[in-house]
């Protein structure tokens, strides 16, 4: 039997990537310059160079879509069948720019790109594959078809418009270690760096909101040890954030209890509205009432809880009865996000009344368009984020691509 193919190493991987990065060929000019080659950078480049311009994607990155790659624990989760923009942060901006066919337009794109897929509960639609590496594998390769310049390891450091209209004299820098500035002149400019492309001179003109990390686990506080005794234990249960008394936001679904807080999904779109002192309230037992709840309670919690969490709440009560009413308002204090690092959105980025639905385009800057998460946009788990990056990708890209024609 053949021995099993060994994994390169972290340094013989990047030593891969870099080469490969560094055989790309940048042209010296393009009709549309996409920044930034994540999910809606590679969209926009791909409906660009299928419209008839000439475009080159510059990703900072050593790969391109390499983010595509983490979405849904690495099975991608890269729609929703419901789509609604007042789930969004910026919803009346969504609804102007999505339309009413938004969904049908994700799923034509991605038809046409050769993916299949399925949907699971709330509707989030996966590839079929359950791999990440599908929907980044077929918009490169769609990409490529296209004629796309895929250009990874390199960072865009300054957009220069000659006139007001364009067209853009590009600056950027590889990631080889070259020190040297090279330049690209395009017709039209497409951004699509997340909250990074608010740090690119030249667009200073424009407003921006400070990044800042969401869909992320929260830190909170509670009752002395309580947390470090409850860490890695899973609840389903109802989870309401409080703000001066009042309802913030809920969420029903699974919660994971860690030694700095809470995670999970439920807490991850919380993530989203919590501010430090606010009060986080756990229902444990949402699917049932306080009779029912007491009752079956009545000799032990453990056919109510998960036994080592029964146990805990045991320890910090003076009985069952007691116990019950701890478990249908638990309760910690929010003192921040926690790993900002894994945070699967970032919100912030260039202010959306700066920019024209749908076209993307900037008011003060018409060779300039965005999309994704350069802009403040962002919505809950479930395929939305990326419903929103894959939808103004096309529309910034075609926009930008019909102006550079015209």
């Amino acid at each position: 039997m053949a021995g099993r193919r060994q994994k390169p190493t972290r340094a013989k991987l990047r030593a891969e990537q870099e080469r490969a990065a560094a055989r790309v060929f940048v042209p010296g000019a393009a009709d549309v310059c996409i920044v930034g080659g994540g999910a809606a950078g590679l969209v926009a480049g791909i409906v660009a160079a299928e419209a008839g311009v000439s475009a080159v994607v510059l990703e900072r990155d050593l790969i391109c879509g390499r983010t595509i790659l983490a979405t849904g624990n690495g099975r991608c989760n890269f729609a929703n069948a419901v789509l609604d923009p007042d789930l969004y942060h910026g919803s009346s901006f969504v609804a102007e720019t999505c339309g009413g066919g938004w969904l049908d337009d994700v799923l034509r794109f991605f038809e046409a790109s050769g993916l299949a897929w399925a949907e699971e509960d709330g509707g989030r639609l996966y590839p079929l594959s359950r791999q990440a590496a599908s929907v980044r594998n077929v918009l490169l390769e769609r990409a490529r078809r296209a004629g796309v310049v895929l250009a990874p390891g390199r960072e865009v450091i300054r957009l220069d418009p000659e006139t007001e209209a364009g067209p853009v004299s590009v600056a950027w820098r590889d990631r080889f270690g070259n020190e040297e500035t090279h330049g690209l002149a395009a017709r039209r400019v497409v951004l699509s760096v997340g909250g990074r492309g608010t740090k690119v001179a030249g667009l200073e003109k424009l407003s921006t909101r400070a990044s800042s990390p969401v869909l992320c686990p929260i830190a909170c506080e509670g009752p002395e040890g309580l947390l470090d005794a409850l860490d890695g234990r899973r609840v389903q249960c109802e989870a309401t954030l409080l703000r001066d008394g009042h309802a913030v936001a809920t969420e029903t679904g699974e919660v994971l209890f860690r030694s700095y807080g809470v995670s999970g999904i439920a807490v991850f779109n919380l993530s989203r509205h919590a501010k430090s002192g606010d009060v986080l309230s756990l229902d444990l037992l949402p699917s049932l009432d306080e009779a029912r709840a007491r009752k079956l309670a009545r000799n032990t919690l453990d056919g109510l809880l998960d036994p080592v969490i029964a146990e805990v709440l045991t320890g910090l009560t003076s009985g069952n009865e007691e116990a019950i009413s701890f478990a249908r308002h638990f309760e910690l204090t929010v003192t921040g996000i926690a790993q900002p690092e894994k945070a699967q959105v970032t919100r912030g980025g260039f202010a959306t009344d700066c920019f024209d639905p749908p076209s993307l385009a900037a008011s003060s800057m018409p060779w300039l368009h965005a999309c994704g998460e350069a802009l403040d946009v962002d919505g809950p788990c479930g395929g939305y984020n990326l419903a929103w990056a894959w939808k103004s990708g096309m529309a910034a890209g075609a926009a930008a691509a019909k102006e550079a024609l015209g």
